[in-house]
């Protein structure tokens, strides 16, 4: 009887990295040098890692009409593994925004209102990263004269280009690769900001309360909130809190509604929330406030009786 062998090859690079909003300081046109992509990490905790790691992830450069400048983003490709091979990768520009619910969506270059993707030119294009080793990609930063004012959006995203894979018959492949991006903010005079508490509310779900705020901004420009949270009881007590942090931000004319999870069950009554904004002087600071019902687990149905126990 005949037999059939069939050969399985997997190709595995880097677990998909994902994007995130990295929370830092503003930059200035000329200040591109003091960029920060966040919390410095230790060199000895990177190199106990594989990876690329993408620096500055944030641009908040505000530039008149007419202005130009030139940044640097920094690609650092660590491995603690011997003989790691080195990466090749692919730059290119998207436009990018926040959706409703707070998440980072990415779309075609020049498609969206105010896009800034038009105004870069980055170099370069393509580029072989190797262990150990800090790579560059200059983006430079032109404005029109006719630029309408507040913030225009685009991201530098970078990714591993794939490997030229011989399909043979029979035969299974997969391949994962990682994908970055350097956000942009670009801020055109005259800026305003104005944030705003729409809305809040308050529900039990699983082991924990869900609590969603409704942020808005009404400006041209995007804005930072610091939020906190109570939950107090009956009698006023405290019975849980998230101490103040800065949220995601809210971009120009937008509603943000993300709901913000407290990981603690409470026992069933009344509560009352209270939700603190402070958008830093970009809104008037505000304080929400709900109820919140906690309800007594239904109880379980009686059993049916039988026709031996019935009377």
């Amino acid at each position: 009887m005949a037999t059939t062998k069939q050969t399985t090859k997997t190709h595995a690079a880097r677990a998909l990295r994902a994007l995130a909003l990295c929370l830092t300081l503003p930059l200035s046109p000329t200040a591109d040098a003091r960029a920060q992509a966040g919390p410095v990490v230790p060199l000895a905790e990177r190199q106990a890692s594989d990876g690329i790691a993408l620096a500055p992830a944030r641009f908040e450069l505000e530039m008149p009409p007419g202005s130009e400048t030139t940044v640097v983003v920094n690609l650092d490709y660590h491995s603690a593994k011997a003989g790691a091979q080195p990466s090749r990768i692919l730059a290119s520009l998207n436009d990018w925004t926040l959706n409703r619910d707070g998440e980072l969506e990415f779309f075609r270059a020049g498609t969206l209102a105010g896009s800034a993707s038009p105004w870069l030119i980055y170099s370069p294009a393509e580029v072989v990263v190797t262990p150990g080793s800090t790579h560059s990609i200059r983006v430079t930063v032109t404005v029109p004269k006719d630029a309408t004012p507040g913030d225009h959006l685009a991201a530098l995203v970078v990714e591993q280009r794939p490997d030229t894979i011989k399909l043979s018959q029979n035969a299974r492949q997969m391949l994962l690769r990682f994908r970055m991006a350097a956000l942009f903010y670009i801020k055109v005079p005259a800026l305003t900001r104005g944030g705003s508490l729409a809305g809040l509310k308050a529900a039990a779900e699983g082991e924990g309360v869900l609590v969603t705020p409704t942020l808005r901004n009404a400006g041209n420009s995007v804005v930072r909130p610091l939020t906190a949270l109570t939950i107090s009881d009956a009698a006023g007590r405290v019975v849980a809190e998230l101490p103040e942090a800065e949220s995601l931000p809210v971009l120009a004319n937008s509603e943000l509604s993300r709901p913000v999870r407290v990981p603690k069950q409470l026992a069933p009554g009344l509560y009352t929330v209270k939700y603190r904004v402070d958008f830093q002087g970009h809104g008037e600071t505000t304080e929400g406030v709900t109820e919140l019902v906690i309800k007594d687990a239904p109880a379980d149905p009686p059993l049916a009786a039988t026709e031996a126990s019935r009377p």
